[in-house]
């Protein structure tokens, strides 16, 4: 059995309107208000707090700090079961089943995090194995974070 939990990976928000010497300028962060709010729709249950931005008049760094938002975490339990059997001397079967997240908890994505085009570039926009592979493509086997998936193997040793 492996345990896989991590804390999520940080990132910022940005501000696409604006280009500061070709990157988009970080916005600044309004004092009091909390970066996440709870969101029951939202993917992970919770977006980024518009309120906790703005948009600044002039092309400049904003105030918010680099990778100061904490992402979404994430949790997996991959498990693997096999029995060997003895078909006849120096000959043996091995049979094997594999499960990855194996109680198929959902893990998100971060938000683009872009301040100004609507909730959502604030929220989740998937699950976090369709952001490695690209068209959709995901296979447990490479990366964390997928939805459950189930592997049998037999294997013949001579």
């Amino acid at each position: 059995m492996l345990v896989i939990a991590r804390t999520g990976l940080p990132f910022n928000a940005y501000v696409l309107t604006q280009t500061l010497q070709g990157a988009s300028p970080r916005p600044d962060l309004v004092p009091g208000q909390p970066l996440w709010l709870e969101n029951p729709q939202a993917p992970g249950g919770k977006s980024l707090n518009p309120a906790a931005f703005a948009i600044q008049t002039t092309a400049r760094q904003g105030t918010e700090g680099r990778n100061d938002i904490p992402g979404f975490g994430l949790t997996q339990v991959d498990l693997s079961l096999g029995r060997k059997f003895s078909i006849h001397e120096g000959l043996n079967l091995q049979l094997r089943a594999d499960a990855f997240n194996l109680l198929n908890h959902p893990n998100f994505v971060n938000p683009q995090g872009i301040v100004g085009f609507g909730p959502t570039f604030l929220q989740s926009q998937g699950m976090l194995d369709s952001a490695v592979g690209g068209a959709g493509v995901s296979s447990p086997l490479f990366q964390e974070g997928g939805p459950r998936s189930l592997q049998l193997s037999l294997k013949l040793l001579f």
